[in-house]
């Protein structure tokens, strides 16, 4: 018989709302966690929730480009690891619980261009995966020595892209994304590889290469409550599905998600009850979520419990406590609702409210400056988070309103396709973040 504690409830909690998303959240303990969000902040929290530092800003790389943080694991208190989406700053460490943050420079050549996933097993063991751009090379990496040195390996030959990895020992793990036989494949050509290691990455078995999938589709979070049961989210852009194995791993069945489409994240609390998240639709604009009761056969939506989630993570067994990543961060506990509610803080920094959120042809930026600014950048990601263009970089502007307009070419002058794009202002290494919905 399955247990849970029905005092048990989500809520968020006072992060600041990211205009993206939150895409990532690690628990060191229950009152102790880490995140990493679209305005390219590291925040922790060291009490549950109730209040968050931001301990990283992201900052201009020498070729003036902005950094899109990804992923987030730590091996103990002190050391952890961010994993980015911008090929020339791929990894940012600290050994110091946060204070301090440096760039992984002794990157190899064959290292993912874009770290997706991250994951610490030990103080020793780490592996990154990537990238979910399926028009670049899947490849993974590793360190066996606490991050002092690192190899990496092309995985071209199990999978296009690569997306969420997971290790629960230094030899045996997995790792998540989608393959195609084409040579220059888009996602619409993929299908979902869940691929699995006994001896480090050496080697790989494909656990569903057996069963049948819609082209389109391809794995994108791992989640396992134990040895034997564990969960996989389905991105997909017109619909919703999850992988779910009982038996380690040896077999996975094929779960659709009515009500629901372009999921990312997923999370259980025990083999019945559990949710997933993401973007909701193919436009990526309703963020729904939804619930499982059953252990996957039938869902419901789950809105109230936070939207647009990337990442689900949990602790003890049974669960006692629980975060998600996606327009805050949420929190599963038996803390009130309201009164975390009533704590939460949305700041307004730099850019004026966007509304409406689609736009024809260009799209109007404005924003403010308190004081004069020693720099100003505007970069704009894809919906996957890759830069198209760097906007602008100026140096010394004066206080008061501006406005700039970008007019929906990438950096070579070429019309980028209509669809989600983000932008982020920087002001002086402060960052803040805007999702827009573009039709060419």
């Amino acid at each position: 018989m399955t247990l849970t504690n029905l005092k048990l409830q989500w809520s968020p909690t006072s992060a600041p709302t990211a205009s993206s998303r939150y895409d990532d959240i690690w628990l060191i303990e229950s009152s102790v966690a880490w995140a990493v969000n679209s305005d390219g902040h590291v925040l922790k929290t060291t009490d549950g929730g109730a209040s968050w530092d931001i301990k990283f800003r992201a900052r201009i790389t020498n070729n003036n480009n902005a950094v899109y943080l990804r992923c987030v694991s730590f091996a103990n208190p002190l050391k952890g690891w961010v994993g980015t989406l911008t090929p020339e700053v791929r990894l940012y460490h600290t050994i110091d619980g946060g204070e301090n943050w440096q760039a992984v420079e002794n990157i190899p050549e064959e290292a993912p261009v874009a770290v997706c996933g991250l994951y610490a097993v030990n103080d020793s063991v780490i592996y990154a995966s990537g990238t979910n751009f399926p028009d670049q090379v899947a490849r993974m990496m590793k360190s066996v020595d606490g991050g002092a040195t690192w190899t990496a390996w092309d995985m071209s030959q199990y999978a296009s892209n690569l997306i969420d990895v997971y290790f629960p020992t230094p030899e045996r793990g997995w790792v998540v994304g989608g393959i195609s036989d084409k040579e220059n494949p888009d996602y619409k050509d993929l299908t979902p590889v869940v691929l699995y290691t006994e001896d480090g990455g050496r080697t790989w078995e494909n656990r569903v290469e057996n069963l049948s999938f819609p082209q389109g589709e391809w794995g994108w979070k791992i989640h396992f409550l134990n040895d034997e049961i564990g969960f996989v989210s389905l991105e997909n852009f017109q619909e919703a599905a999850i992988l779910k194995t009982t038996d380690g791993g040896q077999s996975w069945v094929r779960l659709p998600v009515q009500g629901n489409a372009n999921l990312e994240g997923v999370g259980f609390i025990n083999e019945t009850q559990g949710w997933v998240g993401g973007w909701g639709d193919e436009n990526f604009e309703k963020g729904t979520s939804s619930v499982t009761r059953d252990g996957g056969k039938t869902w419901e939506n789950a809105d109230e419990i936070g939207k647009f989630i990337n990442r689900f993570r949990f602790l003890g067994n049974p669960v006692s406590v629980g975060y998600a990543a996606g327009q805050t961060v949420y929190k599963y506990s038996e803390a009130p609702r309201a009164a975390v509610l009533g704590e939460r803080v949305v700041p307004t920094r730099f850019l004026e409210t966007v509304t409406p959120k689609e736009y024809d042809k260009s799209v109007p930026i404005e924003y403010t400056l308190a004081k004069a600014a020693s720099r100003v950048t505007i970069h704009i990601w894809n919906r996957f988070g890759k830069q198209v263009r760097k906007l602008i970089d100026e140096n010394e502007q004066s206080a008061g309103s501006k406005s700039v307009v970008w007019d929906g070419t990438d950096d070579k002058g070429d019309r980028l396709p209509s669809g989600i794009y983000i932008y982020r202002l920087t002001v002086d290494g402060e960052g803040e973040s805007r999702v827009i919905h573009l039709h060419q």
